[in-house]
């Protein structure tokens, strides 16, 4: 694996580590019977900008992880870390990762919309921008293994 598909994979284990967090505090709130649909209370906000930080602390150490460590073992010191197809490999994943996400959040608003709790729009606007960066970053995987 090259240097990019390390990459992708570790932000990629970060993000699904961050997903489980989240969903294990909104079973958790569940369980315990704190799960108020009516309202949207500081403790979910605080559930995810925890989140948020779990995510970018895993980020950086997946990224420190499976960049340097490969990196050290290999031979070959001048690589080259980006390039044109590189940056179209980024611009196409990233043009289907907001697109996932703007149908998330359309599909949030409807919710809202047609009267359900707001506390099921947040969580699908939760769920979308974390799916929405499962699928950029498998659509990247994918891309950099076909050969773009």
């Amino acid at each position: 694996m090259n240097y990019q598909e390390n990459r992708i994979i570790g932000y990629l284990i970060s993000v699904l580590l961050a997903v489980g967090y989240y969903s294990f505090q909104v079973f958790q709130k569940y369980q315990e019977g704190s799960f108020d649909l009516t309202t949207i209370s500081s403790s979910w906000g605080s559930v995810i900008l925890i989140a948020i930080a779990v995510q970018i602390v895993l980020s950086i150490f997946m990224g420190i992880l499976f960049s340097f460590i490969p990196a050290s073992t290999r031979s070959e010191k001048n690589i080259s870390l980006s390039d044109e197809r590189d940056q179209l490999i980024n611009l196409k994943a990233d043009q289907i990762s907001h697109a996932v996400f703007g149908i998330g959040f359309l599909i949030a608003m409807v919710t809202l919309a047609i009267g359900l709790p707001p506390l099921v729009m947040l969580n699908l606007i939760v769920y979308s921008g974390f799916g929405a960066g499962i699928v950029g970053l498998i659509t990247k995987l994918y891309l950099y293994r076909r050969g773009f």
